[in-house]
């Protein structure tokens, strides 16, 4: 029960913070655009993208030090997981020092890389603010969040998070409306992302004070870091590349704030149901690594809800998407945001991208990161090949082409190889439910309107939304339920013996 609880609050927290983030979230690339123009929204979103890929720096260690530290935490064993911790921490602070000196150069060398007006020392300085802020932070707390993530505490690392996003986006939202410079509010966005390391330092000395970094490092636990590097690096590619490219081939910051502005609703809505893998990742990681036909019991049930939820919430998007950018949009008009076609190549990629969720982490539970780093890089090599040749050609379109291209193939893969070396069974089982799900979502691509042009305020697009989610998530549960009735008669167990134990507990 006390999984349960602890799965639930992270979801909980992980929806609740993801709301607040959307709701913020949405109004300040409206006020930027507004005060600045797509160039220099398209400015933000290309520094903040290219500055993602910082993050390879850390070499694989988070997920590496996750996978190691599954059993210990499972089995209470603070040595062991303190050795890893210091394993995992002076892989940190060198990674911190590279991480610091690429800003800087990124810094130098970007505004030679884009045709804009804008000032050169302008670009440098919004560089190093915004990449100092993540640099600092990553350095110090990324060692902490494995830990916390590992041992359940997922809602702690979402709580502190949607504190330092309402501070940034208020604060952003004032300096704004007072007319400041872009300048002035990235220079606020470094500040206040520094006082999450003090957060962090109180809460880990009081709640992890026998935390210990004077072992010896397990390094062996964590050897696995080159090959998750590769893994990392085909993450990065997957989610990342689409703005980088179109920024160095076009050379237009306007194509890129169209992109980013279609990208954000999809990362803001499937962000929100990440939360649903995170919440009981680390329930699921131990059971894997403790009792594996535990595991396998409760596979077959999160596949089936994590798909029911990306299909009927992608659905939602594919009609709504396009008139919420016209409200959005308007007063806008160096550049047209509103296109027809960018709906469905915009909502294709999450599907397939979030649908592999399941065998995903299986295969990062049982470790498998080495035996399958060439697939890894199989799929990033497609993705910038086809991506690169789409974009000169096609433009956004060609872009999102290299994306889906890499996805089919390594969404493919992955139902394949689980079904090969870690679980029983035919992978038909994973594929009908694919199959289903995508001859739903087709019928709504052919008989639905998604130009919508009738929705023309933001209370009546949130009315039609929660209608349509409704009504999308009925559907895709009854037909998964027609063809899947024993995995969801094995819900219904786990549900009732949750609350059976749940009764005895209360009746004690």
């Amino acid at each position: 029960m006390k999984v349960a609880k602890k799965g639930l609050i992270n979801i909980l927290c992980g929806v609740l913070g993801q709301v607040i983030a959307i709701g913020l979230g949405i109004i300040i690339p409206r006020l930027v655009l507004v005060s600045f123009g797509s160039e220099v929204n398209g400015l933000l979103n290309s520094v903040n993208q290219i500055i993602v890929y910082f993050s390879l720096f850390e070499a694989g260690i988070g997920l590496a030090s996750m996978q190691a530290l599954y059993a210990p935490v499972a089995g209470k064993d603070h040595l062991a997981i303190s050795k890893i911790m210091k394993a995992t921490h002076l892989f940190y602070k060198k990674a911190g020092i590279a991480y610091g000196l690429s800003v800087i150069v990124l810094a130098f060398v970007y505004p030679f890389f884009v045709n804009t007006d804008l000032n050169y020392w302008l670009i440098f300085m919004v560089i190093i603010f915004t990449g100092f802020a993540g640099c600092l932070n990553f350095a110090y707390q990324g060692k902490y969040k494995i830990l916390l993530q590992a041992e359940g505490y997922t809602y702690v690392v979402t709580n502190i998070t949607t504190i330092i996003n309402v501070l940034v986006n208020v604060t952003k939202t004032i300096l704004l409306f007072l007319g400041f410079d872009v300048l002035s509010v990235q220079f606020s966005f470094f500040l206040i992302n520094v006082i999450q390391i003090l957060i962090y330092k109180y809460y880990i000395n009081k709640h992890y004070s026998w935390l210990d970094f004077t072992v010896e490092p397990d390094n062996k636990a964590i050897e696995q870091k080159n090959a998750t590097l590769i893994h990392q690096i085909s993450g990065m590619i997957f989610s990342n590349t689409d703005v980088l490219l179109l920024t160095v081939i076009t050379h237009n910051l306007k194509i890129v704030s169209i992109y980013t502005m279609y990208n954000l609703i999809i990362t803001m809505v499937t962000t929100m149901f990440q939360q649903v893998s995170t919440g009981f990742d680390f329930r699921l990681g131990q059971l894997y690594n403790t009792e594996k036909k535990t595991y396998f019991r409760f596979h077959d049930i999160f596949e089936i809800v994590y798909l029911i939820i990306i299909f009927a919430t992608m659905t939602v998007v594919y009609i709504l998407i396009l008139p919420f950018m016209r409200l959005y949009t308007a007063g806008v008009n160096d550049i047209n945001y509103i296109n027809s076609m960018y709906p469905l190549i915009f909502v294709i990629v999450p599907l397939l991208s979030y649908g592999r969720t399941a065998p995903s982490n299986l295969i990062n539970y049982a470790g498998h990161f080495k035996k399958t780093q060439w697939r890894a890089l199989a799929e990033s090599i497609i993705n910038i090949c086809v991506s690169i040749f789409g974009i000169i050609f096609f433009g956004i379109y060609g872009a999102l082409l290299g994306t889906i291209v890499a996805s089919l193939y390594r969404t493919n893969d992955m139902i394949i190889y689980v079904y090969r070396h870690l679980m029983e069974g035919s992978c038909f089982r994973t594929y009908k439910r694919w199959i289903v799900n995508f001859i739903v979502f087709a019928c709504v691509v052919l008989f639905v309107n998604n130009d919508n042009r009738w929705i023309n305020s933001y209370p009546r697009l949130l009315l039609v939304g929660i209608i349509l989610t409704v009504v999308s998530f009925l559907v895709y549960i009854l037909a998964q339920l027609i063809i899947n009735p024993k995995e969801f008669k094995n819900m219904s167990d786990v549900m009732k013996d949750t609350l059976k134990n749940r009764g005895k507990k209360d009746g004690k």
